[in-house]
């Protein structure tokens, strides 16, 4: 097979189940991951002798689990957040562009704010203490979550991006076993997805991302940030930030929730979609 024919065959095995720009998004994706260094530098001008057999074999594979609904970045193992490459597997979710918004609001509350120290709670990949110490180089920064299988993936995160994050495997509902100096920074973004909503979700989602990041008991879907918003009231310095991604449904509750334990000058921040997404306040 030829490139052409190669992206003609993932453009129509792909054709029922995404649309073409989706469709043609994925493509090259694929063929850009895939293909041999060698070759996808300049795979849309490649002759045909330099197509490997292993890439085909490769992107026939893929193209297989694509149809189940398995997502991409876990056939290649790999998602991009804030332009840094992140390992990511079945143990952790696949990082959202909201996430990127969240990170981005505190990258810009602190320019040139080095001797912090910032923990996030529920870390998966360990996305947002990689990208954080990324930009904020002189931060102290921690990652927690319970599950030692995601910390596994986000250690070797801050391996592949150069940068030192110290992570602690505990529960967050426990938090006496949580031993950690004072903080100048908390972010969260803990799961908030209610059980009624998971009818609304595609199967890309439901099948293969980890449902203890994902979802909350609909009968307390503040436990989380009332966890949270608790340990935060002692373990933040005074004036110290907590910040929070939320199910766009309860942005008046979690704010209430902070005000609650101590927080004042509590905002709400809509996302680029104009939806309700982030919570930011200081501990009083």
């Amino acid at each position: 097979m030829t490139l052409p024919e190669v992206k003609e065959f993932i453009m129509n095995s792909l054709s029922a189940i995404y649309d073409k720009q989706e469709t043609l998004a994925i493509a090259n994706t694929l063929l850009s991951h895939v293909l041999s260094p060698a070759v996808h530098q300049s795979f849309d001008n490649i002759a045909p002798s330099k197509l490997h057999a292993s890439d085909i074999a490769n992107i026939k594979e893929a193209v297989k689990r694509l149809l189940k609904k398995e997502p991409l970045q876990y056939i290649l193992e790999e998602a991009w957040f804030y332009n840094l490459p992140f390992l990511v597997n079945k143990h952790v979710l696949i990082p959202r562009p909201e996430t990127e918004e969240l990170v981005d609001l505190i990258i810009n509350e602190y320019p040139g704010r080095g001797a912090v120290r910032i923990l996030d709670i529920g870390t998966g990949s360990g996305c947002i203490p990689v990208t954080l110490k990324k930009n904020i180089e002189l931060a102290e920064v921690y990652g927690l979550d319970v599950s030692g299988d995601a910390l596994l993936v986000a250690s070797a995160n801050a391996q592949k991006n150069r940068v030192q994050v110290q992570w602690v495997q505990a529960d967050i509902l426990l938090p006496g076993t949580i031993k950690l100096p004072k903080l100048d920074i908390i972010v969260s973004n803990p799961p908030y997805i209610t059980e009624a909503e998971k009818k609304e979700m595609h199967a890309n989602v439901l099948e293969y991302e980890p449902h203890l990041a994902l979802f909350v008991d609909d009968t307390n879907p503040l436990q989380f940030y009332e966890a949270i918003s608790k340990y935060a009231s002692s373990q933040l310095k005074k004036g110290g930030q907590l910040y929070f991604e939320i199910n766009a449904s309860y942005g008046n509750e979690v704010k209430a929730c902070m005000e609650q334990h101590g927080f004042n000058l509590v905002t709400i921040i809509k996302d680029m979609q104009g939806k309700n997404r982030f919570v930011s306040g200081r501990l009083a």
